[in-house]
């Protein structure tokens, strides 16, 4: 049987200094490709590109979709004007992502957000985002300083929830986000916290496998290793039957 192929979302970036300054890179960090061969699957690296024709041949190519974590996302994708706080944006990206997102759904195949691919999972099935978490949102630590494989803080489960049946009701993650989920979107439900009440996971109502976690456990493999539980159930949920 033939492993199931995860294609993992590339982040952008500009060369800085030298005869390529200026040139526009794409990449994935080790750490997603390590953890979908870890459980199984075979990675697939996505480019970020604009026709939807290819988008959907990108979607069509693999069994499951990862998206990965990044910047800020563009706020008027979900209808509101930048805050002084908001970061870097790359909207190539955004656009890029939020297409794969719909055709993925609409081809039911599996997905797993990471991160900021939480928050474009909520955006592109019609939630919205705090731009910046701010001192009325939040009292805790949401981007730490520590290591990734560093657990920062605590994460309250929904019970009956796919994470809860992975871990309890109660895992200890890391945090490194500004930016989080204001409203899910319909279809989603909240089913993490912290204990400031910041939504850290969301999964799809009626889905087999959509889920978007704001941490990053692929960092905490060696450090947590049940945290590879969340990988192998996604890759199995893009097993080709």
């Amino acid at each position: 049987m033939a492993k199931p192929r995860i294609g993992i979302t590339a982040n952008q970036f500009l060369t800085e200094g030298g005869i390529l300054a200026g040139t526009k890179r794409q990449y994935v960090s080790d750490a997603y490709i390590r953890a979908i061969l870890c459980a199984g699957g075979v990675p697939i690296v996505l480019p970020v590109i604009a026709d939807q024709g290819t988008i959907t041949e990108q979607a069509d190519m693999v069994d499951g979709l990862l998206l990965s974590g990044g910047g800020d996302i563009q706020p008027q994708l979900f209808g509101e004007e930048p805050v002084c706080q908001l970061g870097r944006v790359l909207p190539e990206r955004d656009r890029h992502e939020l297409a794969l997102v719909k055709t993925a759904v609409t081809a039911a195949k599996p997905i797993l957000g990471i991160c900021r691919g939480c928050q474009v999972l909520n955006i592109a099935l019609g939630g919205s985002i705090y731009q910046h978490l701010s001192p009325e949102e939040t009292n805790l630590q949401h981007d730490q300083q520590s290591p990734g494989y560093y657990a920062g803080h605590t994460v309250m489960l929904e019970e009956g929830s796919k994470l809860a049946s992975l871990w309890g009701t109660v895992v200890m993650t890391n945090s490194f986000h500004h930016q989080a989920i204001k409203m899910a979107a319909p279809g989603l439900s909240i089913t993490a916290r912290t204990k400031d009440g910041i939504v850290e996971a969301v999964e799809h109502d009626t889905a087999s496998f959509i889920v978007g976690v704001q941490w990053h456990p692929e960092l905490m493999l060696d450090s947590q290793s049940t945290m590879l539980d969340l990988f192998t159930t996604f890759v199995k949920a893009a097993n080709r039957k």
